[in-house]
């Protein structure tokens, strides 16, 4: 089944992904939802240990199981790999000159794994692969977006009734913030 938004985002919430997963960053990151796809890719950042290898497979059979949706892991140590985006937007290449490394539940024979542990296998990135490279285009590779995030926007594009009016939730917030910074820049003038 191809990736949809809804459920994908219903999956999340049953499985209670943003618990299972609060010791670690999660970020979508690839075509989804942007471009047509046969997969969701999730970003990790954090540590590459056993017990995210298994939270990770399990998370991907439930949704699976689900709905025949497939979850394509990458875990990162870190978010250095994000600071290339830029960089291939503006030369249509990346150079990662090996100090990028990726973690991932599956091995991929043809890009020189290493196995790290019970559930993952060590990849040392150079540059991005050329599937990366056909898809992406020049100038197209997206910007990881926090899922915590992703989900807040859909909710807010799909409730503009309420989004951005005084029944959303942060009105009450923004509206006392905005009432004291008037009133101090009144003050100090």
């Amino acid at each position: 089944m191809l990736p949809n938004i809804d459920k994908f985002i219903l999956c999340l919430e049953e499985y209670n992904f943003l618990e299972v997963f609060d010791k670690w960053e999660t970020y979508l990151w690839s075509n989804f939802p942007f471009n047509y796809t046969w997969d969701i890719d999730i970003m990790f950042i954090g540590k590459p240990t056993e017990e995210l290898g298994e939270k990770i497979i399990d998370f991907q059979k439930y949704v699976m199981d689900k709905t025949e949706m497939k979850i394509d892991e990458q875990v990162f140590e870190d978010t250095k790999v994000f600071r290339h985006i830029e960089e291939y937007g503006r030369l249509g290449y990346m150079n990662f000159d090996g100090s990028i490394v990726k973690y991932k539940t599956k091995i991929h024979n043809h890009r020189g794994p290493e196995k790290f542990n019970k559930y993952f296998w060590k990849y040392t990135l150079t540059s991005m692969n050329e599937k990366n490279k056909f898809r992406a285009g020049k100038a197209n590779l997206h910007y990881p977006i926090l899922i915590e995030d992703f989900i807040k926007l859909v909710f807010n594009i799909k409730n503009q009734d309420i989004y951005n009016t005084v029944n959303d939730s942060s009105y009450e917030k923004y509206n006392e913030l905005r009432h004291e910074w008037r009133f101090n820049r009144n003050v100090n003038r």
